[in-house]
């Protein structure tokens, strides 16, 4: 698979944009940040080395509900949508629809937080 380095204070992608990749984060910190009504940034969580993030787009197709910022120097493994969706085909049609209405839920309550419409 692909490999994707990046430099402490990153954007490695910013809400509102398209989400055709995901990450499987090798080494280093994450936050994934969401912007509130005035403007600033809340954190909804830091990620660490073995964790994914970026999915939630490839699951649902629609654009990035947060974004995620490096902490600190690392790299990632890079899962490109083509790859995902073929994945997720293979798999059980119950575990496809259960990650697709887990995906709708945290996407809903990430947008409420942020206090934005959805």
């Amino acid at each position: 698979m692909e490999m994707r380095k990046f430099e402490a204070g990153e954007a490695i992608f910013v809400e509102g944009d398209k989400g055709n990749v995901a990450f499987i984060l090798k080494s280093g910190q994450i936050k994934i940040t969401v912007k509130v009504k005035d403007d600033t940034s809340r954190t909804l969580a830091t990620v660490g080395p073995g964790s994914i993030f970026g999915e939630m787009a490839l699951v649902d197709n629609t654009p990035r509900v947060a974004s995620a910022i490096a902490l600190e120097e690392g790299e990632a493994m890079v899962i490109r949508e083509p790859e995902f969706q073929k994945r997720l085909a293979k798999s059980d049609p119950v575990i496809a629809l259960l990650l697709k209405i887990y995906t709708e839920r945290l996407r809903k309550q990430t947008v409420q937080l942020a206090g934005r419409m959805h």
